[in-house]
C-alpha cells in the first residue's frame, strides 16, 4: 500500500469515527430556533430560546407555552440586553429568570435530545447572526425580530429630556437629598428613619 492509500484510509477512518459526535448540531445561547423535534411528548415543533448546548443535551426556554406577558417580557429583556451589549450567559439569564420571572421557569424550561432536535435559526435573539435567520410565519417572532433589528437599536432616543430645565432640576434635588445615615434618629439600641417616627 502506498503512503497516499494509507492516508486516504485514516483519515477515512477517522472521519467514520467522529461522524457520531459531528452529526450533533450545537446551537447558540441567546438564539431562537424554531423546528422539529423527534422525542416530543406535547410540543411536536418546539420555538426554543436557548440556554445551553453540547452534544448531547440542549436547555432551552420553549416559547410556544408562554402567555403575551411572559413573551412582552422576554422581548423587552432582549431588547436591554442587546441594545446596552450586556455580558450574560445562560447560568445567568437562568438566575435572572427564576428572581423576575420564575413562571417561566416553571411552565418552559424544557431539555432536549441536541440530536433529535432538527431547527433552523429564526431569530438572532441577543447574538449577532442576523443575517442568519430564517423567515417564519410566528407573529412573535416576528415583531422581536423587528424590535431587536440593528438599525433600531443604533437610533438615538426620539426625546432627551422632557423640558429644557429636567437636567438641571435633577442636578438640584440629587445635591439636596439627605444621606440615609444623616435621615435617622436615634431611640435606644435600634436606629429608625425618620419616616418611621411616630
Amino acid at each position: 500500500m502506498s503512503f497516499y492509500g494509507w492516508l486516504v484510509n485514516t483519515l477515512r477512518n477517522r472521519r467514520y469515527s467522529y461522524s457520531g459526535l459531528l452529526s450533533a448540531r450545537l446551537y447558540t445561547f441567546g438564539a431562537i430556533y424554531q423546528g422539529a423535534y423527534k422525542n416530543w411528548k406535547h410540543d411536536p415543533n418546539p420555538t426554543a430560546w436557548i440556554m445551553y448546548s453540547d452534544a448531547k443535551y440542549t436547555h432551552a426556554i420553549n416559547l410556544n407555552y408562554l402567555n403575551t406577558n411572559e413573551k412582552t417580557w422576554l422581548i423587552r429583556t432582549i431588547y436591554l440586553i442587546k441594545k446596552y451589549q450586556q455580558q450574560i450567559d445562560g447560568r445567568i439569564f437562568y438566575n435572572m429568570l427564576k428572581a423576575q420571572q420564575i413562571s417561566i421557569v416553571k411552565k418552559a424550561y424544557r431539555v432536549y435530545f441536541t440530536s433529535l432536535f432538527d431547527a433552523k435559526l429564526v431569530s438572532a435573539g441577543i447574538t449577532n447572526m442576523e443575517k442568519l435567520v430564517y423567515s417564519t410565519k410566528d407573529s412573535f417572532i416576528n415583531s422581536l425580530n423587528q424590535t431587536i433589528a440593528p438599525h433600531v437599536l443604533t437610533k438615538p432616543p426620539l426625546q432627551v429630556a422632557y423640558s429644557s430645565t429636567e437636567l438641571r432640576d435633577r442636578i438640584i434635588e440629587a445635591e439636596n437629598t439627605i444621606s440615609i445615615n444623616k435621615a435617622t434618629v436615634n431611640s435606644g439600641l435600634v436606629q429608625k428613619p425618620i419616616w418611621l417616627k411616630q
